[in-house]
Formats: C-alpha cells, structure tokens, sequence
C-alpha cells in the first residue's frame, strides 16, 4: 500500500523520481495513465505530458495521429517536439482543453478555429 511505503507522507511520495512515482501510482487500483500523468504534472511537479480525451480529439482530427495510437504514442508527439519543462506542459495541456471546448467540440465548430490553417494534414505523425 501506497500509504505505508511512504509513512503516510506525500511530500516522500511526490519526491520520487518520475518514472518511479508514475509506476507506484499506475500500480494503485484505478489509476490509470492520465491520472497518473496529471498528479506528477500538477501536483508533484515532474515535467510529464498529460495526455486526455480532448488531446487525442484534436490530434485525431487533424491527422497528427491514428485514432488507434496508444496513450505514451500521443504523449510522445509532445515530449520529442519540445524539452521538458512543467509550466510549459501544464500550459500546452491548458490550451487544449481550452480548444476543444471552445472549437474541437463532438460536433467540430472548425471554422472559427483559430489553428485550422496551421495544422497540417499530410498525415500522422506517429
């Protein structure tokens, strides 16, 4: 159990190197990758891209992904393109939530999409 492995602390918990706290979190009953993803960018402060519905929504749509790539596949279009920085991923993170509920909806409002010209559709990029 997660509690006694850290004396119930979760200041040692968050200390853990990145891909060792990801792991003890993927290892707690119910949390999966963007759960764990989010508690070590939030809240531990380990730069690691957060990968969640609207992401591969907006990704998909844009041919930047295969609708079937994994989630470390769409998170990797994002670690290889830029250096790991937290704020950096916690705002990409925030842009895209922001996107998808303003433009990327279900029902695509593409038109007044503010990236539309910018992306480009010559295929995945995974």
């Amino acid at each position: 159990m997660v509690h006694a492995a850290y004396g119930g602390s979760l200041k040692a918990l968050l200390a853990e190197p990145s891909l060792r706290l990801r792991q003890v979190l993927l290892d707690v009953n119910g949390v999966g990758p963007e759960t764990a993803d989010s508690i070590l960018l939030y809240a531990a402060g380990h730069p690691w891209f957060v990968v969640d519905a609207y992401t591969r929504r907006i990704l998909s749509r844009h041919g930047w992904i295969d609708p079937s790539a994994s989630y470390d596949e769409v998170a990797a279009v994002f670690t290889r393109s830029m250096p790991p920085s937290v704020d950096r991923y916690g705002q990409y993170h925030a842009l895209l939530v922001r996107l998808a509920k303003k433009h990327c909806r279900p029902r695509p409002e593409c038109a007044s999409c503010p990236l539309e010209t910018y992306l480009p559709r010559e295929g995945p990029l995974i």
